[in-house]
């Protein structure tokens, strides 16, 4: 079972704590600043200079950095540093609206340096649901798609980082998967609701892996045939 180390505080000031490269990645889901409730709001005026921050220390601290930036700041994200590519999460049973008058079916994945294995499809395919454990949270990530998403772009045994904790899914996704954690979060009400999770998560078997990234199995059938 891989090693968890949560921390309970801001994420800027534990980041700085940590030495360069100490991590293999960082894969989160932060705040896009849309007026969320979250505990203690999601509607910064500094929000593109505190982006910045936390980014900053994310690309120092980590071989590769991933995450969600909303579909509202993908332009600021290309302001603020180019991302080497943009994966995306296709939901056919989405139904957030768009700008274009009708439903925004897709979301971006930002891959800032390679991952540490090989990707196959740069587009992953899995419909939304409902989720129980999440307590008061208002936007969790989905479990199964977060899940599948770290077994396609994290080798086996890696150590991955959340800064942005929130109800715990990047850590149930790393205990399930075989990956160390680390997770911050500041507010309390959710890092409670991760910290149970999670426990939960290391009581219950070990996810076996039996999903290979397209590219993998191309690999295994070309060596089949040799």
């Amino acid at each position: 079972m891989g090693e968890i180390t949560l921390h309970l505080g801001d994420c800027l000031d534990v980041m700085r704590s940590m030495p360069d490269k100490s991590v293999d990645a960082v894969i989160t889901d932060p705040p896009y600043n849309v007026g969320l409730d979250y505990s203690n709001g999601d509607n910064r005026e500094d929000y593109q200079n505190w982006c910045v921050s936390w980014f900053t220390e994310c690309q120092r601290i980590a071989n590769f950095t991933v995450f969600t930036p909303g579909m509202v700041n993908i332009a600021m994200w290309y302001r603020i540093s180019e991302p080497l590519w943009i994966a995306s999460w296709h939901k056919p049973n989405q139904c957030s609206s768009s700008r274009i008058g009708g439903f925004n079916a897709w979301e971006p994945i930002l891959i800032y340096n390679k991952p540490n294995k090989r990707v196959g499809h740069d587009a992953w395919n899995m419909s939304i649901g409902q989720q129980k454990d999440v307590g008061s949270h208002p936007c969790p990530k989905y479990l199964p798609f977060w899940k599948k998403m770290i077994i396609d772009i994290t080798a086996d045994g890696s150590t991955i980082l959340d800064p942005f904790m929130g109800s715990g899914t990047t850590g149930v996704a790393c205990v399930q998967t075989g990956r160390n954690f680390i997770g911050i979060e500041i507010d309390p009400t959710y890092f409670a609701i991760a910290e149970r999770r999670i426990k939960e998560a290391q009581m219950q078997p070990r996810l076996e892996l039996t999903a290979h990234s397209d590219t993998e199995r191309q690999d295994d059938n070309r060596k089949e045939r040799e």
